[in-house]
């Protein structure tokens, strides 16, 4: 999951998956936005989409157009349950990057909807910080392992 420019690690992520045909992992990427222009990557994400059966890809803003086709509103637990693998999958990651407000609503979403933090990563110099603040002082943390 990820909101403006955080999108950036998640996109590099899904290049590294796309690019390898035999690379059997798939993705699954909410990605929220303020305005359908400040979606950025979009035209590449839409790409794969379309093509690769591997990767899906749900966006959301908070200013919608007349037009707009996605989602509306910050990510929030319906979003996730509509769009992800639910926290009995033991073999995927939650990848989170984004405002450390997006981050610690997110969590606190996926904490109630029974998440473990040990299925979460949060790229930043930061995650620890946010998914203690969220799990506990004590949580287990993840890492960019499966």
């Amino acid at each position: 999951m990820a909101s403006g420019s955080g999108a950036t690690p998640c996109v590099q992520i899904v290049r590294g998956i796309m690019a390898d045909r035999d690379d059997q992992t798939s993705a699954s990427l909410l990605y929220h936005a303020d305005k359908e222009s400040d979606l950025m990557f979009k035209s590449e994400l839409d790409d794969y989409n379309a093509r690769d059966s591997r990767f899906h890809v749900y966006y959301s803003v908070s200013e919608g157009a007349e037009n707009w086709q996605g989602g509306e509103g910050h990510i929030d637990k319906d979003m996730i349950s509509d769009h992800l693998a639910g926290p009995q999958a033991q073999d995927h990651k939650i990848l989170l990057c984004g405002g450390p407000t997006m981050i610690v609503s997110v969590m606190r979403s996926l904490s109630l909807m029974g998440y473990s933090s040990e299925q979460i990563f949060v790229y930043g110099q930061f995650g620890a910080e946010q998914v203690r603040a969220v799990y506990g002082r004590n949580a287990k943390l993840s890492s960019h392992r499966l």
